[in-house]
């Protein structure tokens, strides 16, 4: 059974927003490319992220997933 990491100094605990935007910018630079070997490795790169998201123990241990509300 995998064992999920503890947020560490070493490990930070990224939103789910920063990660997502992360997924983004990397799509988007991937299109920057014209079609090929370099294009294909960063629209794999952002592929991957994507299948990570949708693995709820990678999320456990990497998403902070906790809502942050604004009062006022």
């Amino acid at each position: 059974m995998l064992q999920a990491v503890q947020s560490t100094p070493e490990h930070r605990r990224y939103s789910t927003a920063e990660l997502t935007e992360v997924r983004r910018y990397t799509l988007r630079f991937a299109r920057s490319f014209p079609p090929g070997p370099e294009r294909n490795f960063h629209r794999q790169v952002a592929r991957s992220l994507r299948a990570m998201f949708a693995n709820e123990a990678w999320l456990e241990a990497h998403a902070d997933r906790t809502e942050h509300r604004r009062t006022g």
